[in-house]
């Protein structure tokens, strides 16, 4: 995180959601250990502690994630997961399988870019600045 505060290309960038000490954090970044170099920018990392799940947290952070990747040039957006169901809530759409040098797979999504809202907690840190939406 450190590095990729100084870094002149406009990914990685991390989110935080923070309440209290609990943590929900995401990432835009441009490869997710899988094997589709090809496909570009990728959320990742997306977790919510348990006791503040089903408040939306997660989709804003997607929406906030989508918003910053159509800023550095991106219509669309790509995330691995093992998770059915929770992402395709949030427009994304299922494109094939990728496969991780460690040997296992992961189901690639991918959606548009369309923002709408933002969370006013979110923070967006990126060359060396904290960023309030």
């Amino acid at each position: 995180m450190t590095h990729s505060i100084a870094a002149e290309s406009p990914l990685p960038i991390w989110y935080l959601v923070e309440d209290s000490g609990e943590i929900g954090c995401a990432g835009l970044i441009s490869n997710d250990f899988i094997s589709r170099m090809d496909l570009w920018p990728w959320i990742c990392a997306l977790y919510i502690e348990n006791n503040y799940r089903g408040r939306s947290l997660g989709k804003e952070m997607l929406i906030r994630a989508k918003a910053d990747a159509k800023k550095a040039g991106s219509t669309k957006v790509f995330l691995c997961t093992d998770h059915i169901g929770f992402y395709e809530k949030y427009g994304f759409t299922y494109i094939g399988d990728g496969y991780h040098p460690w040997g296992s797979s992961s189901r690639i999504y991918e959606s548009n870019n369309q923002s709408v809202g933002f969370l006013t907690r979110l923070v967006s840190i990126t060359k060396g600045q904290l960023l309030f939406p």
